[in-house]
């Protein structure tokens, strides 16, 4: 079961989160007083009444006393959200949903974007790189995939696209460094432009670290490229991605940026977007103010991954990368610069979203409140996307994963030379196994429902799995009392997040 939870902001205003209306209030302290009263002795609420009635007034520790008529229309009060549901616990929803080989069938028919590992070749030696000595990964090697295989994959997945889709498919080319290997992405471009746009339509993407990029703008900017640049900052901050021969690699990035604003301007304004991975020589803060003012953007941030550490090198990892760091994802600044792509202002908006029963994506839904339709349905634990749903990553060596973020060891199927093995009841079953492992602290968890998590950051292929976001009773009213405390210490941001997150309003 999941409990209503009671949970208290920085200036001691006192909320309910009713989870069978999947809605929060603000309770006055005489009636969480005598919510705890009722859950502790079956009929003493009558007979509080009839005592406080008789003396005139009833005294709450820490408030002082409150006369008569006031204690009353507080029980009545109290009476009233209980017989709503208010206090009533919830059922947890049903994790028990497994997923069919037809569902990943109609998926690959609508997938929506393929990326290929052009080569494992890298032009940098990036200190915190995941295929460092930091984690556990197999060494790279320069591994290059033939075209005729690439060609091969792209015509399986056209060859079975649902008639009438309109959206294009996005081509996306990843490293190593994929501009080590122009010759192999012309070549799938050049494939493509055969294909008839009434067919299908592409867009070309991928992650750069830049030091080519005026070698190869002109034939970017031709085929409209959307190309992300991996920098972390300023010169400072940018000094973990380091070339072969240890010298910095910011400079050779910011002159080529230089050369691309200045020559290609459309194209730079357009197509060039950044990525910056958060470590202790930078912060939300200075990333923020570094990429508005020098380049007019602002940056993608993703904090510096922990998942797969080698343990020998797990002390110096954290010493090297995270000691120091500073913490500002509640500095007001790049909150308010950033909005909804500050991970902080996304959660205030994600727990106004889920949490508050205030936001209605439809007329139905709005009519529906406070009726719990979702236990008829079976959910799938944890937020994995199911298989091909959105994209599909085939490595220089032909495994084709989920993703280009999860270990190689989740493959979901293969591409060898004249054939590609995609087996859908197998990749269902394996799936499926690890669904049920999930379940384990899935179902404990008081996030189950609004899950953000990938179960393949979880150790799902463990004996024991653990999700670090898990959330008991305690860890989810913390979790509400901190965002609730952002909204009442600045509520004209609060109202800020709302224009932005659900009004679609210019502030």
């Amino acid at each position: 079961m999941i409990h209503p939870v009671v949970f208290t902001s920085e200036k001691k205003n006192v909320y309910l989160y009713s989870p069978f209306r999947n809605q929060i209030t603000l309770l006055h302290p005489l009636v969480r007083y005598l919510y705890n009263v009722d859950r502790e002795e079956e009929g003493k609420l009558a007979s509080l009444a009839e005592e406080t009635c008789k003396k005139g007034f009833f005294t709450l520790e820490g408030y002082g006393d409150f006369p008569v008529e006031e204690f009353l229309h507080h029980h009545k009060k109290y009476l009233f959200l209980k017989g709503k549901g208010f206090f009533r616990p919830r059922k947890r929803i049903n994790l028990s949903d497994r997923l069919s080989p037809a569902v990943i069938k109609d998926n690959i028919t609508g997938i929506k974007q393929l990326i290929f590992e052009v080569t494992e070749d890298c032009n940098l030696q990036c200190t915190y790189c995941t295929f460092s000595k930091f984690y556990v990964n197999k060494p790279r090697a320069s591994h290059e995939p033939d075209f005729p295989e690439i060609k091969k994959t792209l015509q399986y997945f056209l060859s079975r696209r649902k008639p009438g889709l309109t959206s294009p498919l996005i081509i996306s080319f990843y490293g190593g460094e994929p501009l080590k290997n122009m010759k192999l992405i012309r070549q799938v471009v050049s494939f493509c432009d055969t294909i008839p746009k009434d067919q299908c339509g592409f867009r070309f993407s991928m992650t750069s670290n830049g030091l080519l990029l005026k070698k190869e703008i002109e034939y970017l900017a031709a085929h409209d490229f959307d190309v992300s640049i991996s920098l972390d900052g300023d010169s400072e901050a940018d000094t973990y991605r380091r070339l072969k021969n240890n010298q910095p690699s910011y400079p050779i990035v910011v002159r080529n940026l230089e050369y691309v604003r200045k020559n290609y301007p459309a194209f730079y304004e357009k197509n060039i977007s950044f990525m910056s991975v958060l470590h202790n020589r930078n912060n939300f803060g200075t990333l923020e103010k570094f990429f508005r003012e020098k380049y007019g953007k602002s940056t993608l941030m993703s904090d510096i991954s922990t998942v797969g550490i080698n343990e020998p090198y797990r002390e110096e990892f954290y010493a090297t990368f995270l000691e120091n760091k500073k913490d500002d994802r509640n500095e007001k600044e790049p909150m308010n610069s950033l909005m909804l792509k500050h991970p902080r202002v996304k959660e205030v908006a994600d727990v106004v979203e889920k949490y508050s029963g205030m936001v209605f994506k439809n007329h139905y839904q709005m009519l529906n409140r406070g009726k719990d339709n979702s236990l008829k349905k079976k959910y799938i634990p944890t937020a994995t996307c199911t298989p091909f749903s959105m994209r599909a990553f085939v490595t220089t060596e032909g495994k084709i994963l989920p993703c280009e973020h999860i270990s190689r060891e989740f493959e979901l199927g293969s591409v060898t030379p004249g054939q590609i093995s995609i087996d859908r009841t197998r990749i269902s079953e394996m799936f499926n196994n690890y669904y049920q492992k999930a379940r384990t602290f899935c179902e404990k968890c008081y996030l189950a429902n609004n899950c953000k998590e990938c179960m393949f950051n979880t150790g799902i292929e463990t004996e024991k799995p653990s999700c670090e976001f898990f959330m008991n009773r305690q860890r989810f009213c913390e979790y509400l009392a901190h965002h609730f405390s952002i909204i009442e210490n600045d509520y004209p941001f609060y109202l800020k997040i709302v224009n932005h997150a659900f009004r679609k309003e210019e502030t």
